[in-house]
């Protein structure tokens, strides 16, 4: 027969090192626990600026009329109120006085 080395090559060695290893680190190592930390009340940092102005509130705008055929999401009813009314006006910003500075339309 063929002569045995028992002897393996240092690259051999290195792959078989390599491929004993686990391939992903244990999930533990990825994990912390901060659900203690998450339960504390945190203080508020000193330093840090206040809010100015009233407080912002949403409002309502005219109900939607009754319609049989509605979308099927969001982006399909915007685009088709987009190419039907595209100067109609989408969302309008305000001033601090409550007046109209900016007007976004669909089109």
């Amino acid at each position: 027969g063929v002569p045995v080395n028992s002897r393996v090559s240092s690259k051999i060695q290195q792959l078989l090192n390599t491929l004993k290893r686990p391939k992903r680190p244990p999930l533990k190592e990825f994990f912390v626990d901060d659900f203690e930390e998450l339960l504390e009340v945190q203080q508020p940092d000193p330093n840090q600026p206040k809010p100015e102005g009233n407080p912002v509130n949403v409002l309502k705008g005219e109900p939607l009329g009754v319609v049989t055929n509605w979308p099927p999401s969001l982006l399909a009813a915007l685009q088709r109120w987009g190419t039907t009314q595209p100067k109609a006006p989408c969302l309008t910003a305000l001033d601090t006085t409550g007046k109209a500075i900016y007007t976004l339309t669909y089109g």
